[in-house]
């Protein structure tokens, strides 16, 4: 059977039955937090963040095990700190997704801040589109929502697990975006190359061992996927990097053409995107996803993960 990419082509009738209800009702509720002022916003995901800190035994002990992992200097009160404004950052990420989904995108273009029109125009006028790469940050859903304003991208993503999740999640970003494409669809990824689209991933998460190479992530082998810098040599497509985040007033992007990339070895263009990442995530720690197991597949097969207890 094939795997399914989309669920643009089903009608709502299909996620009508009892199993569906509770992720109704979530989506609901979701609705209505996504009407409250931006102040309130914030503030409700402050707590519900903390919520999730004392509940979220698991994601709590992978931030911490990727805490140590990347800051083994950094003292246990330091950590606890940081994993407690990490869930904030999370809560405010989560109501701000409901935002992004179910508010005009106009409604927050007064709290964001762009730099880099310079850079997206003048990496377009090639041709050949471009390939922007971004982190995991809190507010990516509600910043990505107002990249279309200064630049037509295609950005690529993942089914999540929760059908009803994703027939509205699909059809908001079908909303706001030209284009999506689903993370296996490469067909698609060269297409919108070759129509001088930018195309976006967020390039810091473990998808195991066939789509990766292994190469440094604050000082550790993690597995680093590999396809960007082929994409890349495939294509002559300039990479940019898209930096985005939660200020006190609102949001910023920013973009930068990455410069004499990609070469022609794997992990050494994986370590660069690393290096990248790192620098994005230095300036804001508390609003990266932590709590994603980044060092999740080991170098060896059969080596126990980091956060196995």
């Amino acid at each position: 059977m094939a795997k399914k990419i989309s669920t643009l082509d089903e009608s709502i009738t299909h996620y009508l039955g009892p199993k569906h209800w509770l992720s109704w009702l979530a989506m609901g509720i979701a609705y209505a937090l996504s009407f409250l002022p931006w102040s309130l916003q914030q503030g409700l995901g402050k707590y519900l963040g903390r919520a999730l800190h004392a509940i979220a035994k698991r994601r709590r002990h992978i931030c911490d095990v990727n805490l140590k992992i990347c800051y083994p200097d950094m003292s246990a009160i330091e950590r606890k700190k940081l994993t407690k404004a990490h869930f904030e950052s999370l809560g405010k990420g989560t109501i701000e997704t409901f935002a992004s989904w179910f508010q005009n995108q106009a409604k927050f273009h007064s709290r964001v801040t762009f730099e880099g029109q310079d850079v997206i125009d003048r990496v377009l006028a090639k041709g050949r589109g471009c390939i922007l790469i971004s982190g995991h940050f809190s507010s990516l859903d509600i910043c990505g929502g107002q990249m279309p304003r200064f630049i037509d991208v295609h950005p690529i993503y993942k089914l999540q697990t929760n059908p009803v999740m994703n027939w509205v999640m699909e059809r908001q970003r079908q909303a706001i975006f030209s284009k999506t494409i689903e993370r296996t669809n490469m067909r698609e990824v060269l297409k919108s190359l070759k129509q001088n689209k930018a195309v976006w991933y967020a390039v810091d998460q473990d998808y195991g061992r066939r789509n990766s190479v292994f190469a440094p992530f604050y000082g550790r082998q993690c597995a680093t996927i590999a396809h960007i810098g082929r994409i890349a040599n495939m294509t002559n497509a300039p990479v940019v990097l898209y930096d985005y985040g939660r200020t006190e007033k609102g949001y910023h992007l920013s973009l930068t053409e990455v410069e004499n990339y990609p070469s022609q070895d794997d992990v050494e263009n994986a370590t660069r995107i690393n290096e990248l990442m790192q620098s994005v995530i230095e300036p804001k720690k508390e609003q990266y996803y932590w709590s994603h197991r980044r060092f999740k597949t080991q170098p060896v097969a059969g080596d126990p993960s980091p956060y196995d207890k």
